[in-house]
């Protein structure tokens, strides 16, 4: 039992920190590479096998080592936040922030090969509680995070793989418990001395615009599942504060008195401009941020404002100010919904005469044993049917980005209405301003009917912005040849520089333009920094694997078997994460609740392995796959008008068939290894690791090109491979 409990310690301490390092990231360097921190841990989980079966004749097993192995993990984890914490992101530190978290994971994979090596007979009950511990990790790190912050956490977190040190070897204990009560004093007292505190990179705008303006002070810090949020005073009035996310994107908490007729200035700004076409309307903002748009919603005259706010860390943020920011979500015109906003709206049955988003983004990193698939479901074609739906008759979606996004947007209309109906309903403006430090805005306008002759004369006759698209008036190339029909769709798209196509929920990546694949430049380049070296390694490995004088096609066999097993859990989980994304409506909510799921019931299904042949476990995996890749696309639109508890209840009902199977197969395999042909279980432990990373990025290139439903049919072809290698194998 001792030894369970170890394993379980240490993958519960394992998701943790995976998960806490994306958060830390997303808040120190971009959202972007917050996809190192996930892929690092894989690597590393991998490389402690690889290590292990390179060093088996040196390593001689025994439960001390791995108990040692689990107390130097321990200590790598404070080691590495303390790396973190004095190197704040610069480009020249890159290397740091790759391999101070990957010493870790490279110790604690070394502790569970060393384990399941000398316990290969009891694989089955040791896997059941590594999939355990990391599916109570999973749920368990969105509320540590809210508790106590990403740096406190990751101190707490030590406390475990301590604990597990102890219960694997008692000479060790002594070390253990003291290490134990030193990290739980450094993670308390570490907010009041500041001992452990990350600090924005220097890309960070946030640190950038402290140093740019001189009296600013962080006044207000929290963290959760979703983000980091600083809320940073200082900043020349009406500003009350600039409320910043994971330290870049920011949105102004301002100074009002709650009175109407002290902000009805603002129906001449530029954000005023659409409320000038909807006087008296009711209106929904989505993403409202600290609230600038609804300040400019009231004082344009919207007789209500709805506001939809997915993060409650800036609900709470805002609401501190009270009456110096008008109690602005407080007000009786203001009904606050706390929720994601394609699911709200995808669940309400009202209609607003405004929809306003205004630079709303999902910055936030959504991760699980692969790269952050970091794109919402706000800017897709079935986005914009939804939003159309549910406007008034003379209704008007609104939204604010920059220029370069109208092509996207543009090509949304036309795919849900057409060209020629899209051309009568399209007002498309810039701001008249174009500074390096403050470039124009754009707003896009998609109304429910056609605009009027008298609207588009007053929209041409509009000082504050310069006309781009105006029904019957003007338009720029080359939307004067597409809503004139002397180009197609298909034509603007072929014939721009970018990928301009219309953005689908199949492949929501509205942000990636880039040819060929929507990647840029330097997220290319990372990924090729990962996949080169794992290639070559994988090839090495294999090549060195095989045991002397045996016969070749088991061990051929073998490694098809666990390298399928490893991209295909991938790209299964990394889809289905997708998918129920917009079922849940909370990206982070959505990844505790599947990798518990998932990971739960993988622990019961690899407590009955021995029970169901491994030909039939991966087939089973493969008709699931198959099965979700056609049907969930339809049926989980569906879904969202239920209540979150009848939607959540589903999504477990669905995932719990894909974790029991998910289960089996690895368990039942390593039981088989160690004689014949087949290397001993470190070998393929460290295997599996090596194809998770790749088939992390095979699943990302693959949504990005083809679409998720391709990818979950890739991952089910992995099953399938992965059952017709089982035979092989054990002849």
């Amino acid at each position: 039992m001792a030894l369970h409990i170890a394993v379980f310690l240490i993958t519960l301490s394992g998701l943790i920190f995976e998960i806490g390092l994306t958060r830390i990231y997303s808040a120190t360097i971009w959202y972007h590479f917050a996809f190192i921190a996930v892929s690092v841990a894989l690597l590393g989980w991998g490389l402690g096998g690889v290590v292990v079966h390179l060093l088996r004749r040196q390593l001689i097993p025994t439960m001390e080592k791995a108990a040692l192995l689990t107390l130097l993990y321990a200590s790598a984890i404070v080691v590495c936040l303390w790396l973190i914490v004095q190197f704040p992101f610069r480009f020249e530190f890159l290397p740091i922030y790759f391999i101070a978290p990957l010493v870790p994971f490279v110790l604690a994979g070394m502790a569970l090969s060393l384990i399941f090596h000398m316990h290969r007979e009891t694989a089955s009950t040791l896997y059941f509680a590594d999939l355990l511990g990391a599916a109570l990790g999973a749920l368990a790190v969105t509320f540590l995070l809210e508790a106590f912050g990403g740096e406190t956490m990751l101190l707490l977190v030590v406390v475990a793989p301590l604990g597990a040190s102890a219960l694997l070897a008692r000479q060790y204990r002594k070390f253990a418990v003291a290490g134990a009560i030193v990290a739980v004093v450094i993670a308390f007292s570490n907010e009041r001395m500041g001992l452990f505190r990350v600090i924005p990179g220097t890309l960070k705008a946030m640190r950038r615009h402290m140093q740019e303006t001189p009296g600013t002070r962080v006044t207000q810090t929290g963290w959760n599942a979703y983000s980091r949020i600083d809320a940073v005073e200082g900043f020349p009035p009406p500003n009350l504060a600039r409320l910043y996310i994971d330290s870049d994107a920011w949105t102004n908490a301002q100074q009002w008195d709650g009175r109407l007729d002290s902000i009805r200035y603002v129906r001449n700004w530029y954000r005023g401009l659409p409320f000038r076409l909807a006087s008296g309307a009711e209106t929904l903002v989505i993403g409202p941020g600290g609230g600038s748009d609804v300040i400019v919603a009231l004082g344009s005259g919207s007789r209500k404002v709805t506001v939809v706010e997915m993060n409650p860390l800036m609900l709470q943020f805002v609401r501190r100010y009270g009456e110096r920011a008008g109690n602005l979500y407080d007000r009786p015109d203001v009904e606050v919904i706390q929720s994601e906003g394609r699911n709200f709206i995808s669940r309400t049955e009202r209609r607003f005469g405004v929809i306003f988003l205004g630079f709303v983004d999902t910055w936030a990193s959504v991760a699980s044993g692969g790269l952050s698939l970091s794109e919402n479901y706000l800017y897709t074609t079935e986005a914009f049917q939804a939003y159309y739906d549910h406007l008034t008759s003379d209704g008007i979606l609104v939204i604010m980005r920059w220029g370069v996004d109208l092509p996207r947007l543009v090509s949304n209309a036309v795919a849900l209405l057409g060209a020629d109906e899209a051309s009568k309903r399209i007002v498309a403006l810039i701001e008249k301003r174009n500074t390096p430090d403050d470039p124009p805005q754009m707003i896009f306008m998609l109304r429910k009917r056609p605009f009027s002759e008298e609207e588009t004369a007053e929209i041409m006759g509009w000082t504050e912005a310069n006309p781009l698209i105006v029904p019957g008036r003007h338009a720029e190339p080359p939307y004067d040849d597409l809503f004139s029909s002397r180009k197609t769709l298909d034509q603007v798209i072929a014939e721009s520089p970018r990928r301009v196509n219309p953005v689908f929920d199949d492949s929501p990546f509205y942000f990636a333009t880039e040819r060929p694949w929507g990647m840029p430049h330097q997220m290319r380049l990372a990924l090729a920094g990962l996949v080169v070296p794992m290639l070559g390694l994988l090839a090495i490995f294999v090549v060195l694997g095989k045991p002397m004088g045996k016969p070749v096609r088991p061990y051929v066999a073998s490694i098809v078997y666990f390298g399928s097993l490893g991209a295909g859990f991938i790209a299964v989980e990394l889809t289905l994460l997708q998918h129920l994304t917009l079922l849940l409506g909370h990206p982070i909510f959505t990844l505790s609740i599947l990798l518990f799921t998932i990971l739960g019931a993988g622990g019961i299904g690899s407590a009955l392995s021995g029970r169901v042949p491994t030909r039939w476990a991966c087939l089973a995996v493969a008709g699931l796959g198959a099965t979700a890749a056609f049907a969930l696309p339809r049926f989980i639109p569906a879904l969202l008008p239920l209540a979150l508890g009848a939607r959540v209840a589903i999504a477990v009902t669905l995932m719990a068939p894909f974790g029991l199977m998910i289960g089996m197969p690895f368990p039942r395999g390593l039981r088989q290894t160690g004689q014949g042909s087949l290397p001993a279980p470190p070998f393929y432990w460290g295997l599996n690791g090596v194809m998770s990373v790749i088939g992390s990025i095979g699943t990302v290139v693959a949504a990005l090109v083809f679409g998720f439903q391709v990818a979950m049919l890739a991952g089910s072809a992995c099953y399938v491979l992965a059952a017709v290698a089982s035979g092989a194998m054990e002849q």
